[in-house]
């Protein structure tokens, strides 16, 4: 099977107050398959915004390797750069930020065709009507700009120039996080439907499982700037095998208050430790109900348990 993305080894390493560096990412390794969506799951602060700014070339990572379609990312020119911007999209998280308030819509979804010599006059505004029709809006919605629009809509218009160059890696950093509950189905149902037509690879960041079980085939668990546990949507729901990843789950509220009065309870005892000076062996022992000597001292890999790989020494 081909990899529309491949992260192998991946560090990202930020200047530190004390001169000791903030290990924001520090050794994440992960693919995505052709038509396939990985999503990236994860605490504040674990490093999941980071992997996914240079999954499209939007921080130099400081070590390991990066390849959008067999093209790698760390190092590469500007021109190379641009060249994989082309088949590798972003859609952020606000799209209030995301949109210029000067331009219309018609202009912000037709600008990468623009700008790339893709279409111009009336072909561009056939595409842009073309587009905006795709993602449940009108085509004379064009000529508006976005404070006339609702979160909900805002957040299609920034699909719809993501998607304006066909990518082959759509990557979503929380897409749907600052929208309204009401909202925000209608977005992910979009992303699905779009995903499937367009046969798109999709890096899926949330730190909602709930939202990740919708959309995601396989699930990649990451703690404090490493993976903890990757597998199949499944398996990760039905049988997890990091306590990290039991103790996420864990936390997830259930609407049967009978469900959730039976669902196991995992307190996670003190707070994520800082990625300036971050424990030895395994990451997680500061925190893991279940920590044993070997993990104070050896980082444990990544190895196959069943359908999953995890970084456990007790999985």
């Amino acid at each position: 099977m081909s990899h529309t993305l491949e992260i192998t080894d991946l560090k990202v390493h930020f200047p530190g107050r004390h001169g000791a560096p903030v290990r924001a990412v520090d050794g994440v390794s992960l693919h995505v398959a052709a038509g396939e969506t990985l999503g990236l799951v994860g605490e504040s602060g674990c490093g999941k915004t980071t992997v996914a700014n240079a999954t499209v070339g939007l921080q130099a990572p400081t070590a390991g390797s990066v390849r959008v379609q067999g093209t790698e990312l760390a190092g590469a020119s500007r021109s190379v750069l641009r060249d994989v911007r082309a088949r590798a999209q972003m859609v952020f998280q606000n799209p209030v930020t995301s949109l210029n308030p000067r331009m219309t819509i018609g202009a912000a979804v037709g600008e990468p065709l623009l700008v790339r010599g893709r279409a111009a006059g009336r072909a561009l505004r056939d595409q842009v009507a073309a587009l905006l029709e795709e993602v449940g809006l009108r085509a004379e919605h064009a000529g508006r700009y976005p404070h006339q629009f609702s979160g909900g809509q805002r957040q299609r218009i920034v699909i719809a120039r993501a998607l304006a160059l066909r990518p082959a890696l759509l990557v979503c950093d929380e897409p749907v996080s600052a929208l309204d509950v009401s909202v925000r189905a209608q977005i992910l149902n979009l992303l699905v439907d779009l995903q499937a037509r367009h046969a798109m690879s999709t890096l899926f960041v949330s730190h909602d499982l709930a939202v990740v079980r919708h959309v995601c085939d396989r699930v990649a668990v990451m703690y404090l700037g490493r993976i903890a546990e990757i597998a199949p949507r499944d398996a990760i729901f039905a049988a997890p095998r990091h306590p990290y990843t039991r103790a996420l789950l864990a936390a997830v509220p259930e609407p049967d208050p009978a469900v959730q009065r039976a669902k196991p309870r995992l307190p996670l005892a003190g707070e994520i430790p800082s990625p300036a000076n971050p424990p030895a062996g395994c990451r997680f022992h500061t925190r893991c109900p279940i920590v044993v000597d070997q993990c104070r001292h050896e980082v444990p890999p990544l190895r196959r348990v069943g359908d999953s790989d995890v970084a456990c020494h007790l999985a």
